[in-house]
């Protein structure tokens, strides 16, 4: 401990001395707080568009509800108060959004909530093509990606481990005070290793700094989650002690320090540029994601053929998945504005459209499963899909949502058609009873993140038995 001590004070020392390095870490420090800015400004930007929603959705609901009450005496009084519970009328006039709010972290770490919707709008004729929730926004700055924590942490800090680590043990060599450490004995690789030891901590309180600066922050917007703090906490950690012990496995070969800074930078770019781009390329081509159009060519293709079946094979598909509603048979059903005809195309129209939606979310899905398989070989990949996990920003977290949407589509349209099949207007009481949407949590999410977690630790292990092993100069 003594050791330690006094190693960890003398690094300390000469790291004060160093404006250099002092200048590159405040650098590190500075860009993460302009990452924390810019990811609480999207995150404050999506969260007032969900607020303009609900108050918007509220306030016609309100006015809505007056209309069951409406004076009867006047004519547009009367008006409104017919109108007042059709079900056409109340989706057409005030629409529900199902929306997915921003997650705790989210703003630390953005994921895929730039590229993909956040709210759909749920109706018994829901348009899944040309979708009234698409944001304009700038394409390059959609290339580009969000500058948040996570990619300051994934891509940056690296960097910076690289900057302090690369001349550890070569600049003992290149001073010729390796001679004067290696009377030591059997501690020379102990001081080596508690040098690395210093600057990972360097780093490692860097990010911790940063981190704690952000959740602060997401507080502000969201509340506070314990849970998900201490799993960002323990991801970014586990994430240095892999950088860390790539870098003692690398110092290890007693290159000099010119050497050690390419094999370094080498090392950077495969895990975070090379490897990535290859697997991603991989994925693409062995599993690839149908055209978008294929779902406006099944809308145009399934509205044309329903439209033309014969009424009475349409009616009758109808009450075959619908039994309930076989009492309510009648000759009149096939009449040219019959209410069963209509409800009837919606109603198949929607479970076709839907199962073409689920059949391109499959696409998605197996893309995902296998590159978040693929992440277990690039540890940098397996982070940011961890703190994506955490802030439930990433694909896999919108295919749940997309299903969830899907799951209660089908409980709105069946609880419309109760009304219109029946010929009844809903009541004041039923206004107060709509569905609504609520997003549940994907479950085992927190287990499959600590199992993550662990596979860093166990691949930083590995780097760090390796680079033991290795036969060096030390």
């Amino acid at each position: 401990m003594n050791l330690l001590n006094t190693i960890f004070i003398f690094e300390l020392r000469m790291l004060r001395r160093q404006r250099l390095l002092l200048l590159l870490i405040a650098f590190f420090f500075l860009t993460g707080l302009y990452s924390i800015y810019d990811g609480y400004r999207f995150t404050q930007k999506q969260l007032t568009a969900i607020d303009s929603l609900e108050r918007t959705y509220h306030k016609k609901f309100n006015e809505l509800a007056t209309n069951f009450k409406a004076d009867t005496t006047t004519a547009e009084g009367k008006l409104r108060y017919l109108q007042a519970g059709i079900p056409s009328v109340i989706e057409y006039q005030n629409p529900l959004n199902a929306i997915h709010r921003p997650a705790k972290l989210m703003s630390l770490s953005v994921g895929q909530r730039d590229l993909l919707p956040y709210y759909e709008v749920i109706n018994r004729r829901r348009n899944a093509v040309q979708a009234s929730n698409a944001e304009i926004a700038n394409p390059e700055m959609l290339a580009s990606g969000n500058f948040d924590l996570a990619y300051v942490i994934v891509y940056l800090l690296p960097l910076l481990a690289i900057a302090l680590s690369y001349n550890t043990w070569s600049k003992e060599k290149e001073q010729q005070t390796d001679r004067l450490l290696a009377v030591q004995g059997q501690h020379f690789k102990r001081i080596i290793i508690y040098k690395l030891g210093f600057r990972f901590t360097v780093v490692a309180l860097l990010a911790w700094l940063l981190s704690t600066i952000g959740i602060a922050s997401d507080a502000l917007l969201n509340s506070f989650d314990l849970t998900a703090s201490l799993l960002w906490f323990f991801t970014i950690t586990a994430y240095l002690a892999f950088w860390f012990s790539v870098c003692l496995l690398l110092i290890r070969l007693g290159q000099n320090s010119a050497s050690n800074a390419l094999y370094l930078l080498s090392a950077w770019c495969f895990f975070l540029l090379v490897l990535p781009a290859i697997t991603n390329a991989f994925v693409r081509l062995s599993y690839p994601i149908p055209l978008k159009t294929d779902e406006a060519v099944a809308l145009r293709e399934n509205s044309e053929a329903i439209w033309s079946m014969p009424k009475q094979a349409l009616i009758d598909t109808f009450y075959l998945d619908h039994p309930k509603y076989n009492t309510l048979k009648s000759v009149a059903d096939t009449s040219e504005n019959s209410t069963v005809r209509f409800v009837a195309y919606y109603d198949l129209l929607g479970k076709k459209m839907t199962t073409a939606i689920a059949n391109y979310n499959q696409h998605q899905q197996k893309q995902n499963e296998i590159s978040d398989n693929l992440s277990w070989i690039n540890p940098a990949t397996k982070t940011q899909y961890l703190l994506n996990s955490i802030a439930e920003t990433g694909l896999t977290d919108y295919l749940s949502y997309q299903n969830q949407v899907n799951r209660f589509q089908k409980t709105w349209v069946d609880f419309m058609t109760a009304y219109i099949i029946h010929n009844r207007n809903l009541t004041l009481t039923d206004w107060h009873h709509l569905p609504k949407f609520e997003m549940l949590l994907a479950a085992g999410k927190n287990k499959s993140i600590i199992i993550g977690i662990l596979g860093l630790l166990i691949i930083s292990a590995f780097c760090l038995l390796l680079s033991i092993r290795i036969k060096s100069e030390l």
